[in-house]
């Protein structure tokens, strides 16, 4: 695991300030600008009369902000639990593994003088960890997973219980989709033109993130003693994400090798990630690495097609492309007689065509 993460150093962030932890910025400027920066308006005020510019996120600045307070004026729990939700944003697994390992190093080398101070009480530093553990397990769920679409753990969950209720209530799964919710099919959409590389890449950087978690855990363990918050939440999603991705590979024949994090019991550490049922898939825009477009084998030429039909319809409702293809993919599907029937009206000329083929009927 590297210590560097982009501009940040652990080593750098873990020095000692004047020889200590620094000093309690809890009621300090620093972290009212920080949760400014966090500050996120929430959806719905965009609608109705009241429209409005929705304030985002700055995680870039809640990542300086933190970073720099940590560096030079406070080895401060809160700082390093929103340093790891601005960093789980913006970097994704490695920023999470960065921080889990930064949380680590302020535990094991200040524990005396971190704050919140031990005159305060070590609930009050378990509050600090049992936000971040909270909290990252949230993002850890929203993350991207797969190219194309970019859908993660949480549209894969989705995408299981659009399945089930259209099991149930054709009307309310249809209700789920105009609501922006993905079905089995659009998620497996995805994943076929995610590239395996790709995944083997998610695989090891959720692998470090386990292995890091579960070394924050005994850090905990050890100086929180009976009072120590557990990471057991962060420790199960980042579980169920990895089995989502090792369920991918294995799809397409790639055994996983064990990898630093990963034990024998993992497999039943979790509930187990339910199989998506087979289906086609659509053309989207890739995800920080090339996607793949030239089709491995028949299935995937069509679900390729099929990709471009649900393109056109979302882009280009009113264009005819969609329903011509859609045509193009029925045929492709279909037995020869059936297709003669479908495409050729005149009887006469179908008879024609199966007798130079061989295939015609004698009637008696």
């Amino acid at each position: 695991m590297s210590d560097i993460l982009d501009d940040l150093s652990l080593s750098t962030l873990r020095m000692p300030i004047r020889d200590s932890a620094g000093e309690d910025m809890s009621f300090s400027s620093l972290f009212d600008q920080i949760k400014e920066a966090r500050r996120a308006d929430a959806d719905y005020l965009t609608q109705g009369d009241w429209q409005t510019d929705l304030k985002q996120a700055d995680w870039e600045q809640v990542v300086q902000l933190a970073s720099a307070g940590i560096t030079e004026q406070s080895k401060d729990l809160m700082l390093v639990a929103w340093l790891g939700e601005g960093l789980a944003h913006r970097y994704h697994f490695r920023g999470i593994r960065f921080s889990l390992a930064l949380a680590q190093a302020m535990l094991e080398d200040f524990w005396e003088s971190l704050f919140p101070s031990l005159e305060e009480g070590v609930e009050e530093r378990a509050t600090r960890l049992t936000w971040l553990n909270n909290t990252l397990s949230s993002v850890v769920r929203t993350l991207p997973i797969t190219q194309g679409q970019g859908y993660s753990l949480l549209k894969y969950e989705e995408s299981r219980q659009v399945e089930n209720l259209a099991r149930q209530n054709s009307s309310a799964m249809n209700q789920a989709l105009e609501e922006g919710k993905i079905n089995a099919e659009l998620f497996q959409r995805s994943v076929v033109l995610t590239d395996t590389e790709h995944l083997h890449r998610k695989y090891a950087e959720m692998s470090e993130c386990l292995a890091a978690c579960q070394q924050l855990q005994t850090s905990i363990d050890a100086v929180f003693e009976r009072d120590a918050p557990s990471f057991l939440g962060l420790n199960d999603v980042l579980t169920h994400a990895r089995q989502l991705v090792e369920r991918l590979l294995k799809e397409r024949g790639v055994e996983i090798a064990p990898t630093p994090g990963q034990s024998s019991e993992d497999s039943t550490a979790a509930e187990p990630v339910k199989e998506l049922p087979v289906t086609k898939t659509e053309i989207a825009s890739p995800v920080n690495a090339p996607m793949r477009t030239v089709p491995l084998n028949r299935d995937e030429a069509f679900a390729l097609l099929q990709g471009v039909v649900q393109f056109f319809k979302q882009t280009e409702p009113h264009s005819p492309v969609p329903y011509l293809v859609e045509r193009a993919i029925k045929w492709g599907n279909m037995p020869l007689e059936n297709w003669l029937n479908d495409v050729i009206k005149d009887s006469s000329v179908v008879d024609g065509i199966r007798d130079v083929l061989g295939t015609l009927q004698q009637r008696d």
